[in-house]
């Protein structure tokens, strides 16, 4: 094997390469957008479901059990857990091209024909939604009203995470396709910058929450959804990052600093961009709090 020489690498490029060993895909939406989904779903739950997590006090104490889990999974957290990272993300193109109703829906089925170490590798986020349902239910069950906000607060997080479009595939970052940074872009840059529009779309369609029969039935369905919802943002990402010659990976700084005007030309061309292609990253944030309405509802 011939060995070639090459350049060094220039200063932002291994500072971007260093950001996404550290990002990955397990971190969905950013803390702004988990407290927006949260508060959204609890909006929509019935009474007497809804004071009990719509208090001040009680609304707060829920929106932090539902950041958390992605305290977990920072290696560098006091609070950092090895086997959470999995447990926010699937990357379901990694596993099979074949269609999604094919994959297995039982994780013992699927740990069998793909093996342990690649749902280690490339995520279990249905089934993390799906344990934290069913220990919700119990802790109601029970009476224990700690658990019922740690688990609302498991479940809120990873329901979240399931409809993430970047939480569906290896290409996460975008880093396959000459996007890299566009997942910190949608969930920070944009969140920070368009709080108030991501806050209205969440509004947007509210319909009656829905008792589920099986509720684990359509977690792999949904993260179909999400899935679809890919390509549209890698599109608009694409254009906003030409046509501005801007690149949000080198510039991590300007993620969540509004104020940037470097900055401020890609995020409203992609904002304007994927408006265009229907803002699938807001209707993934209204579907996420829709569904968990339901979840909270059914437990």
């Amino acid at each position: 094997m011939t060995t070639r020489r090459t350049a060094a690498a220039p200063c932002w490029a291994v500072a971007v390469a260093l950001l996404a060993v550290c990002v990955g895909p397990a971190f969905g939406w950013s803390r702004t957008g988990h407290v927006l989904i949260t508060e959204e779903a609890v909006e929509r739950l019935p009474e007497p479901l809804r004071g009990r997590f719509a208090r001040e006090s009680a609304l707060q104490r829920l929106k932090e059990a539902s950041i958390a889990p992605d305290d977990w999974a920072r290696k560098e957290s006091d609070h950092y857990r090895p086997d959470e990272r999995p447990r926010h993300f699937l990357n379901i193109d990694a596993l099979t091209d074949g269609p999604l109703k094919d994959f297995p829906r039982d994780r013992a089925k699927a740990a069998e024909q793909f093996g342990a170490e690649a749902l280690a590798q490339h995520g279990s986020v249905p089934w993390a939604a799906a344990d934290a349902l069913s220990r919700l239910t119990d802790a109601l069950t029970a009476g224990r009203n700690a658990a019922v906000f740690h688990e609302a607060g498991m479940l809120a997080h990873y329901a979240a995470d399931l409809h993430m479009p970047l939480h569906t595939t290896a290409n996460y970052d975008g880093q396959q396709t000459g996007n890299h940074g566009v997942h910190k872009a949608v969930e920070v840059g944009l969140v920070a910058r368009y709080e108030d529009f991501y806050r209205g779309e969440l509004r947007g369609g509210r319909r009656q929450e829905a008792f589920l029969d099986d509720p684990q039935a359509d977690l792999f369905d949904w993260l179909g959804v999400a899935h679809g919802r890919v390509a549209p943002i890698l599109e608009a990402d694409s254009v906003a990052r030409h046509r501005t010659r801007y690149n949000p990976a080198q510039h991590p700084e300007d993620l969540d600093d509004v104020t940037s005007k470097r900055a401020r030309p890609y995020y409203e061309s992609l904002r304007q961009e994927l408006r265009r292609r229907g803002s699938p990253e807001a209707a993934a944030m209204r579907d996420a709090a829709a569904h968990l309405a339901d979840r909270l509802f059914t437990a």
